[in-house]
């Protein structure tokens, strides 16, 4: 690890969140200006509750040319698979494209969103392609995020190698544009990332006639309580 000032970034080691001391942490109620090195032995990551010792200076552990985004490789090969083996089957949606959307490093892989004319998961993908590969396909795994925990499937991609994959929807018909499906996929990696939340249930008010909401409008309740795991 490279030296610390007062000025120093850090970064958690498990899922990359960052602590800018020129801004505190306003969840833990630390004022802006605070040193990481002032900060209580008890702090955890605002997000993942990682212990203080996992974070490393910003800087001090880039990904290598092994470790790069699968965002791309992951797109290029489901296009494939849809052009090739999905495209004339009844559950595929026309009106959509392949998308990875939001990945980012969390823990020991790289998590995000895959979205294809058929489904939508959240994806888990190893660091290093291929890593994963003692998994057989179709074991359940389940992994802790900010959010709580998910139950994810194993799943071996060609030229990609083994990786977890939970979902979220399937078929995909309730989306009529793919500007509706990124969207949908933004609010999912967001509300993945939330950590969880505990309170007191209330009373609820007075239920309203229903109203059908349209699919671009999807609720952290929705994505977390009703589509994961359904």
């Amino acid at each position: 690890m490279t030296g610390q000032h007062a000025g120093t970034v850090m970064e958690c080691g498990v899922c990359w969140t960052r602590y800018d001391p020129a801004e505190g942490d306003a969840v833990a109620q630390i004022p802006a200006g605070t040193p990481f090195s002032a900060l209580p032995d008890d702090w955890r990551c605002p997000t993942c509750d990682g212990e203080k010792h996992r974070f490393l200076a910003f800087g001090d552990h880039p990904a290598t040319d092994a470790e790069a985004s699968p965002a791309d490789s992951l797109a290029a090969a489901y296009r494939h698979i849809a052009t090739t083996r999905m495209a004339d089957l009844p559950f595929y949606n026309h009106r959509l494209a392949v998308e990875a959307v939001g990945f980012q490093r969390f823990g020991d892989g790289w998590l995000g969103i895959v979205a294809t004319p058929w489904f939508m998961n959240a994806v888990l993908a190893p660091l290093k392609a291929g890593a994963w590969n003692g998994i057989r396909d179709g074991i359940k795994v389940t992994r802790a995020l900010p959010s709580g925990s998910y139950e994810f499937v194993a799943g071996n991609i060609e030229g990609i190698g083994t990786i977890l994959n939970c979902s979220l929807f399937s078929p995909m018909f309730e989306f009529q544009e793919q500007a509706a499906v990124i969207e949908a996929a933004e609010a999912a990696m967001g509300a993945l990332l939330a950590p969880e939340e505990f309170s007191e249930p209330e009373a609820p008010p007075p239920s309203p006639l229903p109203l059908p909401a349209p699919p671009a409008e999807v609720s952290r309740r929705h994505l977390l309580r009703g589509s994961f795991g359904s």
